[in-house]
């Protein structure tokens, strides 16, 4: 995983500086005389700033920003976050309930969206496994978009089922009952982004792989 875009445009964001002195001056009825008195810099000074002629310092820019009664925010954009790459070859593939999950979006990523690639083994049958009445695998909080890469698989929502294949896509929301199987003697490779405001995915397929784990050792302490 690395980070992309961390060189910020600095000159770009300072040559804006100036055309929003002035918007912001025009926006409150001042002269470039009456900003002069309230920030203490001079009207040369000024003038050329808006004009941009000149790039303003810190002090100055904290100066014009107390003469206008503006954050200092207001007046330099704020610095983007950067991109994150995040390397296939990197990222290890976990087994989650009879199929193997790869994280596609960084641990710290964005809460309420996860992106993985899944892929289903040939013979694969959830809706011969799960109970019409099983919470935890057929409905979830969020939204979900999948897109067959592939192999084919039968996707069932609520009571229909629908044959997809590869460059096959769907969408749907994760209150309604769900199920994946398997159609022929391939694997089916998929790529799935999930969303739930407000709701860390991430940690939920950690927490899955997690359970797993905890349920091998114990299956292998009872043995």
């Amino acid at each position: 995983m690395e980070e992309v875009g961390n060189a910020a445009d600095v000159e770009r964001m300072m040559a804006e500086v100036g055309g929003k002195v002035r918007r912001a001056r025009a926006g409150r009825g001042m002269t470039l005389e009456g900003l002069s008195v309230a920030s203490g810099v001079s009207v040369a000074h000024l003038s050329r700033l808006e004009s941009g002629q000149r790039q303003p310092s810190l002090a100055t820019l904290l100066n014009v920003a107390a003469g206008l009664g503006v954050s200092i925010s207001e007046l330099v954009e704020e610095r983007p976050k950067p991109g994150i790459v995040v390397r296939g070859s990197e990222s290890p593939f976990f087994e989650v309930h009879g199929s193997r999950v790869q994280m596609l979006t960084p641990e710290a990523g964005p809460v309420g969206l996860s992106a993985v690639r899944v892929v289903f083994p040939s013979g694969m049958r959830q809706s011969e496994h799960r109970g019409v009445d099983d919470p935890e695998y057929h409905r979830h909080e969020g939204e979900e978009w999948l897109f067959v890469v592939f192999g084919r698989l039968r996707l069932t929502l609520g009571l229909e089922v629908v044959e997809l294949g590869p460059g096959d896509a769907a969408y749907f929301d994760g209150m309604l009952r769900h199920a994946f199987d398997v159609i022929g003697d391939e694997d089916v490779h998929m790529l799935m982004v999930a969303g739930a405001p407000g709701r860390d995915l991430s940690k939920l397929h950690h927490r899955h792989v997690t359970n797993d784990r905890s349920n091998e050792k114990g299956e292998a302490h009872d043995g």
